[in-house]
């Protein structure tokens, strides 16, 4: 069932129920010490949403960028996004397309650094690999860079078991990492950091990321199918802890 709002209102939901945000910018310090991007001039973002993460990493991570290229096809998102780039970055040339990044044709200069956040579990595994053999070949400058922000430790770990239940498993780190990994990149440093979820007396925004996140796997679901899987998993609701991996790969063959 297609619903209403954008995307955006039901990911603040989601977020809003954590504490990712918070552990996610002390993380950004490890990236910074450990792998030298202040050389990278162009960058491309896939699916950013509003880009709390992204425009962070940006300002923490790179200092050289001048040239931002993001493809955000919810509209309400992509005006959050513009907006934070005006106040954040005001001094970088931005280029935001509002289409679906699966049938977006690519950049038309190489580009330096790719950022993908939350966004490699809407391939499928044939799909992924295609995608990055693509990204590999004909969309990244020599020696460019691809940062991957996901979630990880998703077998065993109860978060995880909600989507499962749901028919939308998550593709596991360790795949998407062997696939870079084949198709020509080098992992230059990974961190995985830990962080609290709130599942107690889920409103309905919060049931509808959940059912966005299914439309966009094309495994339709239900607003009750989402509060029973919920139930199922934490049937006292309370707060779990999740995981996400912060990995830069380089383009190194």
């Amino acid at each position: 069932m297609a619903t209403a709002e954008s995307y955006c209102v039901t990911y603040d939901a989601y977020r809003n129920r954590s504490t990712a945000v918070e552990v996610y910018r002390g993380v950004l310090m490890s990236i910074a010490n450990e792998v030298n991007l202040g050389s990278v001039a162009i960058c491309l973002t896939l699916g950013p949403g509003e880009g709390l993460y992204e425009i962070e990493f940006l300002q923490k991570c790179t200092g050289n960028v001048g040239n931002l290229i993001a493809v955000e096809q919810d509209h309400e998102s992509a005006e959050r996004f513009r907006a934070r780039l005006r106040e954040s970055l005001p001094n970088v040339v931005v280029t935001v397309t509002e289409a679906n990044f699966h049938s977006w044709k690519g950049p038309d200069e190489p580009v330096n650094v790719v950022l993908l956040f939350h966004v490699l579990y809407y391939y499928g595994p044939s799909e992924r690999k295609e995608f990055l053999r693509k990204l590999h070949d004909r969309w990244m400058a020599d020696g460019g860079f691809v940062v991957v922000l996901t979630t990880s430790r998703i077998k065993p770990g109860k978060p995880g078991e909600i989507f499962e239940l749901l028919g939308m498993p998550l593709t596991a780190w360790e795949d998407m990492e062997a696939d870079l990994v084949e198709n020509g990149f080098t992992k230059k440093h990974a961190c995985e950091f830990q962080f609290d979820r709130n599942f107690s007396n889920p409103d309905e925004m919060f049931l509808r990321f959940f059912q966005r996140h299914a439309e966009c796997m094309g495994q339709p679901v239900t607003l009750d199918e989402v509060h029973s899987a919920i139930k199922q998993v934490y049937p006292r609701g309370g707060t779990d802890q999740a995981f996400f991996t912060l990995a830069v790969f380089q383009k190194t063959h």
